[in-house]
């Protein structure tokens, strides 16, 4: 059954990791529903024109880059009604959980889960005041603890945590909260994280997200989402 979704007209929408691959082709789905996207990338020179879109600095991993990226976006728009959390890098996709390195490990939690809760936690609350918002965690089958593999083990490990906060801030928010967050898989898609061998185009998670940042009163908080349907955790 498809996502109960409303339009996305005139939202402000923050989107992190806007500037390529399932970040811009978000980005360009949004735009053509008539959302008010704010891009944050970390070089807004490097950001491919797309018409309509205010494109800011941000460095996910860094605190006040974070804040001064939130500050600006509600000082321009006066309110934030979505964040879609998509900034995420990997590290480590050959090496065995034995040979992580730390470095490594923490600055994958940095990008992949820590920069979520931050940018959650700087937004939320002006959505609970102004009682509506939406969330988008952007998360990955290999953080399935259903099945859980070897390989990539800072990218699961971050994309599993970042699953676990998603059910968290839904429960903590409440079953009648109108502010909802949710996570989705995006599937195997051409990036340069996904490579050329993949088989999805990222025009077609972006769909999937702009439906989930857009979901309706009625719509689900604290699932888990791949092609529009729910997924096991």
């Amino acid at each position: 059954m498809a996502l109960p979704i409303e339009e996305a007209t005139g939202k402000v929408i923050l989107l992190t990791g806007a500037n390529r691959g399932i970040g811009l082709a978000t980005a360009h789905e949004l735009q053509k529903r008539g959302a008010k996207v704010v891009a944050g990338v970390r070089d807004p020179e490097k950001m491919p024109p797309v018409s309509g879109i205010r494109v800011l600095k941000l460095d996910v991993a860094d605190a006040e880059s974070c804040r001064a990226f939130v500050a600006q976006a509600e000082s321009e728009f006066g309110r934030i009604d979505g964040l879609i959390n998509n900034a995420a890098i990997l590290l480590d996709q050959g090496t065995p959980v034995l040979e992580l390195a730390e470095k490594d490990l923490r600055r994958v939690l940095d990008v992949n889960l820590i920069a979520p809760i931050r940018l959650c936690q700087l937004v939320v609350p002006g959505m609970q005041r102004r009682g509506y918002g939406r969330i988008v965690n952007i998360s990955s089958g290999l953080g399935q603890i259903a099945d859980m593999g070897g390989g990539y083990p800072s990218y699961r490990m971050a994309k599993l945590a970042l699953n676990g906060f998603t059910r968290i801030l839904a429960a903590e928010l409440g079953p009648n909260s109108n502010v909802k967050v949710n996570s989705l898989c995006p599937g195997w898609v051409k990036t340069d994280m996904g490579g050329q061998d993949a088989v999805r185009d990222p025009s077609e998670p972006a769909a999937e997200i702009a439906d989930l940042v857009s979901i309706s009163a009625d719509g689900p908080a604290g699932g888990f989402f791949r092609r529009g349907a729910p997924i096991e955790w």
